[in-house]
């Protein structure tokens, strides 16, 4: 073997790679903590993530790529080499990468990820929209004529398509999801229960009992945080109508973006959605009544693909082998040259 291709999902919260043939090959949290006074990371993925609001003086912990975008090129760069050199460890020969990005990103900013992406070690990269990368992903053939409904809902913003024939018809970007949705727990929490939590606990209440639709048995888990107050430790109850309040807001603002998409959407092919499925994918796609209320906002066959938070990466691998039908479409791979880097 020569050389590896690998596809890339450079989200907001985590990295997946993945190589054609092996499937997944990485899956790290994508957080960095680095030394404040020389801006070298110190550790990337995991360590860093868990680290996030327990950093020792000198020590910063941050998202290098916020909403899909690269918020801090040096950083970005340092932490996709080190995962990168991870997959293909001693190979000489530098891998082609199709990244996923999400579908209404600049042309600066699609310069930016591929200029990133390179100074950290690939040879050329190709740049594919997350919806269609989440729809290949979920198994949809990129040659099927009949139009699909995909929702990916990351960890810093909701991509929604419409694809047809390994392309997209209709497609918009809203920036809620999963990041979002742990703030709101934060702020709820506050509000209510005069309890200062962090964005890690927050998420491990999402995680437990996060609902966007009343459960038929309410459950109920206890937290720890400070009080907002007089600053001392503080333990309540919160229980998983707490957390329906404080997110049902947000997803009704995905559902409207949603039909918005419909309204502009062919007759033919809302006919072929209503005749299939909304596919809904990405790491908060499996919150508790999420498909449930699209399927009612939407009167559509909802599914939530299994292990949602890997099929933008798995749909970049399947786009390695079917490049020369995307070729027809402009997805093609871009060199340094291309993107005038050094």
């Amino acid at each position: 073997m020569f050389g590896y291709d690998l596809g890339l999902d450079l989200g907001t919260s985590s990295v997946v790679i993945t190589i054609p043939g092996k499937g997944v090959v990485l899956n790290e949290p994508s957080y960095v903590a680095y030394d404040i006074e020389t801006e070298k990371i110190l550790y990337s993925g995991r360590r860093a993530y868990y680290l996030e609001g327990r950093e020792p003086k000198g020590v910063a912990v941050v998202q290098p790529v916020q909403n899909g975008v690269v918020g801090n090129y040096a950083l970005a760069q340092q932490m996709l080499r080190f995962f990168i050199n991870r997959v293909i460890k001693k190979n000489v020969f530098r891998p082609r990468v199709v990244a996923s990005v999400p579908a209404l990103l600049t042309d600066v900013e699609r310069r930016t990820m591929v200029s990133a992406i390179i100074s950290a070690g690939a040879r050329s990269v190709c740049l594919i929209e997350a919806p269609l990368c989440a729809a290949f992903g979920s198994g949809i053939d990129p040659l099927n004529p009949n139009g699909v409904f995909v929702v990916d809902i990351g960890g810093g913003s909701t991509d929604m398509a419409v694809v047809s024939q390994g392309s997209m018809n209709q497609t918009e970007t809203v920036k809620i999801a999963g990041n979002r949705f742990d703030e709101e727990i934060v702020k709820y929490l506050k509000e209510k229960y005069d309890i200062l939590i962090g964005v890690r606990t927050a998420e491990e209440i999402k995680k437990a009992i996060g609902c966007v639709v009343s459960r038929d048995e309410e459950i109920t888990m206890t937290s720890r945080g400070r009080n907002a107050e007089n600053g001392m430790p503080k333990t309540v109850e919160i229980s998983s109508n707490d957390i329906c309040h404080c997110l049902r807001p947000l997803v009704d603002e995905i559902i409207d973006s949603a039909k918005a998409m419909f309204e502009r959407s062919s007759p033919q092919l809302v006919a072929d959605i209503v005749a299939g499925e909304l596919l809904l994918t990405g790491g908060s796609a499996e919150l508790y009544g999420l498909d449930k209320l699209f399927s009612e906002a939407l009167e559509l066959e909802v599914r939530v693909v299994p292990q949602g938070a890997l099929c933008v990466a798995k749909g970049a691998q399947v786009a390695l082998s079917k490049m020369h039908i995307l070729d027809n479409y402009g997805y093609q791979f871009k060199t340094k040259e291309d993107v005038r880097i050094k």
